[in-house]
């Protein structure tokens, strides 16, 4: 069948850094291409020459046979290419509204935005948000998009691009933000749009994504196609060869030895995160990696953030080695030794247009001046000794932010705390748009913390829990519904825990299972943040 996307021996370097070397693929109408890589392999790149935000070096994009140059992304959406980008910021204004930012493509399609009243607007957002089955109301329509979560920014960037029903969608990392019912959600209506006869190009870092939604699976490494692979009936894709192909190695099963943790570091006593749901005491532990496993609105980001003196919750102590512990402000947290790595690094950890070795010293800066002035070639040196510790891919310190891939940011951000003398890190969604290599190499560097502190990863993915965690702390509506061993956290187990339903999980007869630690009365405990 002939392709109706083409990508012809197309090339681009940024300065002597040659990002994408003569890659060439093509993808048939109403196929679902899956493109695979690891961070720094060009897919980004690729995916902005698609959408007409960069343009080749050399090479040609070709739709149903005919050669097309994108001048812009106005460009490509008018020729029926539609893009959803990895960092939902990309797609959203902050300062304008849901329903604003719903109908933004009606806004400024060359129509005048003074012929919208703002119930026009709200009744064109309604329909776009419907798309992916959202209802909204009239506040939430009319509050700005800055107040809103990650995932639900990747919710409305993705309902507006689909709501074009474009011939063509490139979707980068659309899930990295979501819940399992809200991706379960987008693939079947992705599947429903191809079988209208809608072509996609999909990217992502998970395997299990490829499986459910994948015909073809091309792998990206290093700027070249290295491998192409099509879905065998009966038995799926061959990930030992696509593997291969991504590493240049067959992976070894990353495991890991369950460390069964020593002291308590970081004490959670009587912890309410909402209205009605019971109180909860947690303990982080010394030589453990502890996951907090939770769906959107499980409240892991309002915990992390009350650990760290960034917001305040119901009611709640916190003890710092058997001390009290209650930082008004993060500044004091982070000379107590807790860090936090928050959910977002693109809005939250991050200065655009810095250089790397600015942004890992950022939170020790009186250690690298004297008096006003900064010690740059210490931070340079500092910096340099963190990248190759935990394997930052960049040409030296004096690379700006931008220009690393996500994988390598997200080291960035974590070497910047591992520059201090961590006694408890928190990490919110660490592996978030990270390839497998970037996700163990963090892993791996976080477990090695453990030695001297305790380590609390926040994810809603199983996965990840099972690959990083000695111990599965499950949350669910902001309750504690199961504390469990990595060997006793089976995926029917910990999947019925995140669930709507009650959790029974926890027996205190099952043997070698931890019971819920008892519930501290109502009002026994305030909120010292």
């Amino acid at each position: 069948m002939r392709a109706v996307l083409e990508v012809r021996d197309i090339s681009k370097s940024f300065g002597p850094n040659r990002v994408l070397r003569g890659v060439s693929f093509g993808v048939a109408k109403g196929a679902i291409y899956g493109l695979m890589g690891a961070n720094g392999a060009g897919k980004s790149t690729l995916i902005k020459i698609l959408s007409g935000a960069e343009q080749p070096d050399g090479g040609q994009v070709l739709l149903g046979g005919r050669a097309v140059a994108f001048a812009d992304p106005t460009a490509a959406h008018r020729q029926g290419v539609g893009t959803v980008h990895q960092n939902p910021n990309d797609g959203v204004v902050l300062d304008m509204t849901v329903a604003e930012n719903l109908a933004l493509d009606a806004l400024t399609d060359g129509s005048s935005p003074f012929r919208f009243s703002r119930a026009a607007t709200e009744r064109y957002a309604l329909e776009v948000a419907a798309t992916l089955g959202m209802r909204l109301s009239r506040s939430v329509l009319r509050a700005p998009v800055r107040t809103l979560g990650v995932s639900e920014r990747q919710l409305l960037v993705l309902a507006r691009a689909l709501s074009r029903k474009p011939e063509i969608l490139v979707l980068d990392e659309p899930t990295s933000a979501l819940s399992t019912e809200e991706t379960a959600r987008l693939f079947e209506l992705v599947r429903s749009l191809v079988a209208d006869g809608m072509t996609v190009l999909f990217v992502t870092h998970k395997l299990a994504e490829f499986d459910q939604l994948c015909d073809h699976v091309g792998v990206l490494r290093d700027g070249a196609m290295t491998g192409e692979f099509d879905r065998e009936p009966g038995r799926g894709f061959d990930w030992p060869a696509a593997l291969k192909a991504l590493f240049d190695r067959t992976p070894a099963e990353l495991g890991h030895q369950e460390l069964p943790g020593g002291t308590s570091v970081l004490g959670l006593r009587g912890v309410q995160l909402f209205p009605g749901s019971a109180p909860f005491d947690l303990d982080l532990r010394q030589g453990q990696v502890t996951v907090l496993l939770g769906l959107l609105g499980s409240g892991k980001t309002e915990l992390l953030e009350w650990a760290f003196g960034a917001r305040p919750i119901l009611a709640g102590g916190r003890q710092l080695d058997g001390a009290d512990f209650a930082p008004r402000h993060p500044a004091e947290a982070v000379r107590a030794g807790v860090y936090l790595l928050p959910e977002s690094r693109h809005e939250q950890a991050i200065i655009p247009g810095w250089p790397v070795f600015s942004q890992m010293t950022l939170p020790f800066l009186k250690r690298f001046s004297v008096g006003t002035l900064m010690r740059t070639p210490a931070e340079r040196r500092a910096a340099r000794a963190m990248m190759s510790e935990i394997g930052v891919m960049a040409r030296d310190p004096s690379s700006l932010i931008n220009t690393l891939s996500g994988g390598n940011q997200q080291k960035v951000v974590i070497g910047r705390w591992l520059l201090g003398n961590p006694r408890v890190l928190l990490l919110d969604e660490p592996f978030r748009g990270v390839d497998i290599n970037a996700r163990h190499d963090i892993g791996t560097t976080v477990r090695e913390l453990t030695k001297s502190a305790a380590v609390l990863v926040a994810t809603s993915d199983l996965d990840e829990a099972l690959e990083v965690g000695d111990r599965i702390v499950v949350l669910n509506h902001g309750e504690l519904v199961a504390d469990l061993p990595r060997s006793a956290a089976s995926r029917p187990r910990v999947i019925e825990a995140m669930s709507t339903r009650p959790s029974t999980l926890l027996e205190p007869e099952s043997p070698g299972e931890p019971e819920l630690p008892a519930p501290a009365r109502r009002g026994g405990a305030t909120d010292d943040g």
